[in-house]
Parts: structure tokens; sequence; C-alpha cells
């Protein structure tokens, strides 16, 4: 019942009530319940009309491939929606679906704008009578692809209530709703879950295998052997650290691409962080005979960033370069904006090791990939390291370089985004 439905009837009750109370002749509280009963079925028949009216109206605006309603319901839908006719012309998009494919997508072909084999098929199949259809495709967006489940249905054009027309004969007989849900982190999230069983399962069966043997042989031959045991205990502590450290650094590069998609904002002071994370590995170059010579440029600006990602992306480069260049050299740690307008700046790690064969240096940021697996694993190496770098510059939408020469040394080059000023 409408407001106004509602306001008649009480201004009825309010006469006849005051009718009733000053004793009115019969015939005249007769006469005022048939005026009310007019006015209602008046307001009640007005209504009807409105409504008759209102429908008439959506059916043309359907049948003409227009759905105002529809649109503004969709305006508010947050991921890519579109409304496309038989012949793949698109009629309705969505904010959404104009972000991702161009404003001009309305009106036009959806394979000018959306060329995916995968998507078209399953229009065609709905076209050709199939209720529904789906699949999944991955599109380019900046830097990161994006997955996306592709729903497409049909939906019945309604016809015109009061006769067909000339619109109405050529407007097509149902329509076609393209909807675009985004998949990308449920896609991180799985892969990362099955690399991370993969690579746990391999990379910690050895030190595990060698835990259980010296248990075993403590439990026998060793067995009140303090030589021995004092021996075998140390190498024990040396292998649980290492998957401590292996454990850590999957952890930390599942957190890493997990966000991957999401660019960094904050403003981070370089210079500052490379001299504390400096200070922080000066007792592992001490043990080394080695030095940490910073080579800071004056002035730097700082970078847009995420702090604890790159103070770990330093920490790394800086270890790796202790840790496998020749004992007794200097690895300089240098920073410099790349150009006279400061908006990128260039961190580089330059070693003076025995360098890397050119085959190896395509392939040093795969996870766990070794140039010598036996050393990395003397110096306590996980494999990981240039891989968690790797994805480090890829999230702050930065790039990394790495140039070596055997017999001279490494050099790490990582460029980044000198943040806005605030």
């Amino acid at each position: 019942m409408t407001a106004r439905l509602v306001v008649v009837i009480a201004l009825g009750m309010a006469l006849a009530a005051a009718l009733l109370l000053s004793h009115a002749p019969a015939p005249v509280i007769v006469l005022a319940g048939a005026f009310l009963l007019a006015v209602f079925l008046l307001v009640r028949h007005q209504k009807a009309r409105i409504d008759e009216l209102s429908a008439a109206v959506e059916r043309r605006d359907l049948r003409a491939g227009r759905t105002p309603l529809r649109a503004k319901i969709a305006e508010g839908i947050r991921e890519p929606l579109l409304l496309v006719d038989p012949a793949r012309r698109v009629r309705e998009a969505n904010r959404a679906a104009r972000a991702l494919f161009g404003a001009r997508i309305v009106g036009r072909d959806l394979a000018l704008h959306l060329r995916h084999p995968a998507v078209l098929d399953a229009i065609a199949q709905v076209v050709a009578g199939a209720p529904t259809a789906s699949c999944e495709i991955t599109l380019p967006d900046d830097a990161v692809e994006r997955v996306y489940a592709v729903s497409v249905s049909r939906v019945a054009n309604a016809p015109e209530a009061d006769g067909p027309d000339a619109a109405a004969a050529a407007a097509p007989a149902f329509f076609i709703v393209v909807f675009l849900h985004e998949i990308t982190q449920m896609k991180h999230a799985e892969e990362m879950r099955a690399d991370f069983i993969a690579n746990v399962s391999h990379e910690l069966r050895t030190p595990l295998a060698a835990l259980l043997g010296f248990i075993e042989t403590l439990r026998g031959p060793a067995k009140g052997d303090a030589a021995a045991e004092a021996r075998f205990l140390a190498i024990m502590e040396d292998e649980a650290r290492r998957m401590a450290r292996l454990i850590d650094d999957l952890l930390s590069l599942s957190r890493i691409e997990r966000d991957a998609h999401l660019r960094p904002e904050g403003r981070v002071d370089l210079a500052a962080l490379c001299t504390g994370v400096a200070k922080g590995l000066e007792a592992l170059a001490t043990e080394r005979r080695m030095r940490i010579v910073p080579a800071l440029a004056p002035d730097l600006p700082p970078v847009r960033g995420d702090p604890d990602q790159l103070v770990q992306l330093v920490q790394n480069l800086l270890a790796n370069a202790l840790k496998y260049a020749t004992a007794g050299t200097t690895v300089t740690l240098a920073a410099e904006p790349t150009d006279a307008d400061r908006a990128r700046i260039r961190l580089e790690v330059r070693d003076q090791g025995p360098g890397i064969a050119p085959e190896h240096v395509p392939r040093l940021t795969e996870r766990f990939y070794r140039v010598d697996a036996a050393r990395s694993r003397k110096v306590g190496g996980t494999g990981l390291g240039l891989a968690i770098v790797k994805h480090i510059v890829a999230r702050h939408g930065g790039r990394l370089e790495i140039a070596s020469t055997p017999g001279e040394g490494t050099t790490v080059r990582v460029t980044l985004d000198a943040a806005e000023s605030p």
C-alpha cells in the first residue's frame, strides 16, 4: 500500500468520525462514504496506470538494448560486467568493465577489446543455445598478470505486451551477460602452497636424512664416545639451523608473492637503511677479513617502498657478496640517482669475488638454483636469496640486473622509483 492510499484512508476515517460525532443525518454519512470510496478507487486506478506505463518503458528500453535500472545496479558491482547482443556487440558495460577495457567498448564488437579465444568460444556456445558457459583467462595489467574466471549466460529479451512494432521485430530475442571475477590472489595462493610443499620436501630431505643418520650413530657405534658426540652434535646443530633458515626464507618469499600485485606507497630513506644494514653485517665481514665500503650519493632522495622488504633486499645482496666473494677483499655498497631529474635511484652491490660464468647468470634468481651447491650449503645458503630479491624488486616496480666477469667479480644493480614529494 502506497503512502498516498494510506493518507486517503486516514482522511476518510477522520471524516467519518467527525460526521458521527456531529450527529449528521444518515444520508450525509452514506454520501461521504461513497465519495471517499470513489477517491480511493481513482487513486488505485492511477497507480495501476503509472505502473503499466513504467513497465512499457522498461520493455521498450530492454528491446532497444538500453537497461537504465540494470545499468545503475551494475555500476555498483566492483567487478567487470558486460551486456552483449548475439552479434557480440557490447550494449552495456559497468564502471569496472570500462576501466579494464576502455570507455569506447560500448557499441563495439567485444572482440576488439577482449580478444581471448576462450571468451569468444564461450559466447559462441551461448549464442548456439547453451544456457551458460565459463572459462578462465589471464589478462596483463602493467607488470602483473591478472587471472579471471569468466561466466557467460543468456538472458531473454522481454517482448512488448501491447503488441510488436518495427523496433521489436528488429530487437534480439536474448542478450548475453559476461561477468569477470578476479581470482588472481586465489591462484597465487594455490601456486604458493604447491611450491612450498615441493620445495620443502626437496630441500629438507638431505638435512633430515643427515640428522637421522647422526642420531642412529650416536645411539649405536658412537655411544659413549665424547669426541664423536661433540663433533656430530655440532654438525646436527648446523643442519638444524640451515633448515630453520630455509623455512624462514620460504615463508618470507610466500609473503612477498602474496602481495606482489600491491605496490608499496611508503617513503624510505635509502641512505640510512643501507648504513644500518652494513653495520649489522660487520661481524660477518670481520669473520672473513672483508670490508663493506659505502658509496652513497649526498642528499640521496627517499625511495617509494616497503621498508622491511628493502632491508631484506639489501641484507641478501650484501650477505651474498660477503659469503661468496674472495676473503680479504672489499664489497662496495653504492646508491645514486640515475639521472638529473632524480626520479630513479640505482643501488649497487659490487664484490671482488671469483665471478660467475655467463651461462649461469640468467638463472641466478631461480629458486634453489646454485652455481656450486656444495659451497652454497657450506656457507649456509638456502638458494632463495636472489629469488627473494627478484620478487621484492618486481613488487616495487623496479629493475634487477646482474653482471659478472669470471675472475673479476659480480655487480648486482637494483633500480627503484624515488618517492614523490609530500
